[in-house]
């Protein structure tokens, strides 16, 4: 991945919500409604078993998994075409991404397989992105006026892109979404309707021998910080996953989110529809990035 400021700030937007799972978060502007209860009692309560599908309503105004992957080959693109520009070759080595989608573990482990495998470890996905060689990085962050005699533009390669895909514009206009998905998300693990559950989800794991309060104190165990998942902590992510599907914690909290997201999006309607405008704008300038790049090869 590019060490460009942009690129890991875009990362950022997606890995929010794991990142939100695994410690406490605070509450951004708009809090949503202090009358929780009618406010969850609002939004229907399905039966989630899993997260990897699931959605809540300001996941339009943020970057998907599929959005982020339109953007890094925009990028790509873009910089690729600055380097040979420059005259700065270079072959891209291989590195990987965690596998993790925009909800997935935004409530903590939800997927029996995973657990088996991999406990509350985050398994690596094997998708290739560029790393480039420490020998052009002066050029790429526009640490040099110019290589070999060529000019560098401002800001270098990356500068350039993150000016053709309009992305420090982007990130600005979405930094709003971004709060806004902190807040429910602190907001609705206080609602009552997600405290009771969680109660039932602590009963059922002091069944199978595991004394945790909530999911989020299994999945931040600092237990389970070692560079492989042990046995135990395989089982403890089993048992988590397996008393989520019992109390319905996922579909109850969804429900309880989505409610508080609903609220959230008509008091901020305006500002984020700049927000969304700012993320088409910018994924076009991404997909004409790589037709352009396509056409000239």
């Amino acid at each position: 991945m590019v060490s460009s400021r942009s690129g890991a700030h875009v990362t950022a937007l997606i890995l929010l919500p794991l990142l939100s799972a695994c410690s406490p978060g605070h509450a951004g502007p708009g809090a949503p409604p202090s009358h929780s209860g009618e406010v969850a009692g609002r939004a229907e309560i399905r039966k989630l078993d899993d997260s990897k599908a699931l959605t809540l309503p300001l996941d339009v105004y943020l970057l998907s998994a599929e959005d982020l992957a339109v953007i890094g080959r925009g990028r790509a693109a873009a910089m690729d075409r600055c380097l040979t520009r420059i005259g700065a070759q270079h072959e891209p080595a291989v590195s990987r991404e965690p596998r993790v989608r925009n909800n997935e573990r935004r409530y903590g482990m939800a997927d029996a397989g995973l657990a088996k495998e991999s406990g509350y470890h985050v398994p690596s996905a094997g998708r290739p992105t560029e790393k480039y060689p420490p020998s052009i990085m002066a050029v790429i962050n526009g640490e040099t006026a110019e290589y070999n005699g060529t000019p560098v533009p401002e800001g270098g390669c990356a500068g350039e892109a993150d000016r053709e895909l309009h992305e420090n514009e982007m990130q600005e206009k979405l930094d709003l979404a971004q709060k806004l998905n902190m807040a429910s998300y602190t907001k609705s693990r206080q609602d009552p309707a997600v405290t009771a559950v969680s109660k039932k989800w602590s009963d059922c794991m002091k069944e199978s021998g595991h004394d945790y309060p909530d999911p989020l104190a299994a999945i931040s165990d600092q237990g389970f910080r070692s560079a492989e998942p042990t046995d135990r902590e395989k089982e403890v992510a089993l048992a988590d996953v397996r008393c989520k599907q019992k109390v319905n914690l996922i579909g109850v909290w969804a429900a309880a989110e989505t409610a508080y997201q609903q609220q959230l999006i008509k008091e901020n309607s305006a500002e984020l529809e700049k927000g969304l405008a700012a993320k088409r704008a910018t994924m076009s300038a991404a997909a004409a990035a790589v037709s352009g790049a396509a056409a000239a090869s």
